[in-house]
């Protein structure tokens, strides 16, 4: 195998896959990349049987041929090289020899034939979908997604169909039980192979809600911000969606558990509304919550005629209050929220956008949506605070 091609194409190519190569696992050879010489492509496969990833860009062929790297190495060898073209070559034993300008490096490669691909790479996606609704809509769920590996069903984002009439809608669902994030975009005209919308029939094999785990979808979210303001494949098929786009593929293996029924949950009346500038709610809850020593970050949210006070203490570290003015005109509440929970929601509406923060009294959850678009909406449990 020998190919030469810009640095700058074989950086795209590791943006994409080099995340996914597993560094801590029972099969050594997934810390390695594939890479793969095909008539005047270069193909970069990577995968943790669960991820996996395939990314190709036009190369110099000078000879056929595949060979794995590892990963990590090969990565920090190609970040380091001069902005020139990249010759890449297979010598004898499998030593890898990288040339770039004066830069000559050899690493040791192993065989391609050891290098297992999953099946699943070849599975192909039926619709089209853009890729800034996609990514619009992984961001304004990821952040909710637990972290605690013992909630294996809520390790991942649930994707499902519905319906309002005759009209069909994505949505995409988040949470680790003391929060959860929503978001719904009308997609006329996309249908996936085993997804149908809830309440339809259900023929053998498919499914009314999945669950794309958390890695999954950030190394999707990562090719999507590639691919410009263009529709992008996507499918779900056989436990897995599927995502391409031109040069690129990313296949996620789905988590197999039932998602929790997240609609028991969401404000089934409509709460008191508080309205304030994002920019200006998120400054001074990281300010205040600065005093915080528990991980819970609790903060004390006073609500007055057009006035809310933040307020925090910990007796190891101090205190802090701020007040901020806003539109709202009720009765005074007082209720206690993790600082956190609030700033991840705000940070995926944008800069200085009016928020609405919708209460349900004193001890009920919170419903948090940007002004101008309520499918879009957070969810965040109170804090009883001392």
């Amino acid at each position: 195998m020998e190919i030469t091609l810009p640095k700058s194409e074989l950086a795209k190519l590791l943006h994409l896959t080099l995340a996914i190569a597993e560094k801590k696992t029972t099969m050594p050879i997934l810390g390695n990349l594939l890479l793969n010489a095909e008539e005047g492509t270069l193909k970069v496969t990577a995968s943790d049987v669960e991820v996996t990833a395939v990314a190709t860009t036009k190369a110099t062929v000078k000879k056929k041929g595949s060979i794995t790297v590892a990963a990590k190495m090969f990565g920090d060898l190609v970040r380091e090289l001069p902005d020139v073209d990249v010759t890449v070559k297979v010598g004898e034993r499998d030593r890898v020899e990288v040339i770039a300008g004066s830069s000559k490096l050899k690493i040791m490669g192993v065989s391609a034939a050891e290098y297992p691909i999953p099946a699943s790479v070849a599975l192909s996606t039926k619709c089209k979908i853009a890729a800034p609704t996609l990514v619009e809509m992984i961001n304004k769920t990821l952040y909710a997604v637990s972290l605690d590996e013992g909630r294996y069903n809520m390790n991942g984002v649930c994707v499902e169909f519905v319906k309002d009439g005759k009209k069909t809608a994505l949505r995409m669902v988040a949470t680790d039980g003391h929060r959860l994030a929503l978001i719904t975009r009308p997609l006329e005209g996309v249908e996936f192979t085993s997804l149908v919308a809830k309440g339809e029939n259900r023929k053998e094999g498919e499914v009314d809600h999945v669950i794309v785990p958390r890695k999954g979808l950030t190394e999707i979210r990562k090719a999507l911000e590639t691919a410009g303001d263009v529709p992008v494949g996507v499918d779900v098929i056989s436990g897995f969606l599927v995502v391409e786009g031109s040069s690129w593929k990313l296949v996620a293996q789905l988590l197999d558990s039932e998602f929790p029924n997240y609609e028991q949950v969401l404000p089934k009346a409509e709460g008191v509304k508080v309205v304030a500038l994002s920019s200006q709610l998120s400054q001074a809850l990281k300010r205040v919550s600065l005093v915080v020593s528990d991980k819970n970050k609790g903060v004390r949210l006073d609500f007055f005629n057009n006035l809310l006070r933040i307020s925090s203490s910990s007796p190891e570290v101090g205190e802090a209050q701020e007040e901020l003015e806003v539109q709202y005109k009720g009765r005074d509440i007082s209720v206690g929220f993790n600082a956190r929970y609030i700033i991840d929601a705000l940070a995926t509406v944008g800069e200085n956008q009016p928020f609405i923060f919708e209460l349900s009294g004193d001890a009920g959850p919170g419903k948090m949506y940007a002004e101008s678009d309520e499918s879009a909406i957070g969810i965040v449990m109170p804090l009883r605070l001392d």
